[in-house]
């Protein structure tokens, strides 16, 4: 099955956000998330960057942009592009949660 490629490009960058959520706040990554937290000092970057969307969004986008280059989805000039996309079409929709 082909996949029209501008509707190729949404689902990925709503996977990525999905992805992020689940990383930064969904309950079901509490445990991991929280053990993170529980060994770092307080203040670390890394607690910051477990639970901050923006943050997360940089290596989920990079992610899915290397997979779609992989599948041969988009060329791979184009994937640092793609992945600062799919990174800020994920942190602007976790600003706009709760609105």
């Amino acid at each position: 099955m082909d996949m029209n490629p501008l509707l190729l490009i949404v689902v990925a960058a709503l996977a990525t956000a999905r992805v992020t959520r689940l990383i930064t706040q969904d309950r079901i990554f509490d445990a991991p998330r929280n053990a993170v937290l529980r060994a770092l000092p307080d203040g670390h970057l890394i607690a910051y960057l477990v639970t901050c969307d923006w943050c997360v969004s940089i290596y989920t986008g990079t992610l899915t942009a290397v997979g779609g280059g992989y599948a041969g989805w988009w060329p791979w000039a184009a994937v640092p592009a793609v992945a600062l996309a799919f990174s800020y079409v994920t942190g602007w929709l976790a600003s706009r949660e709760g609105e």
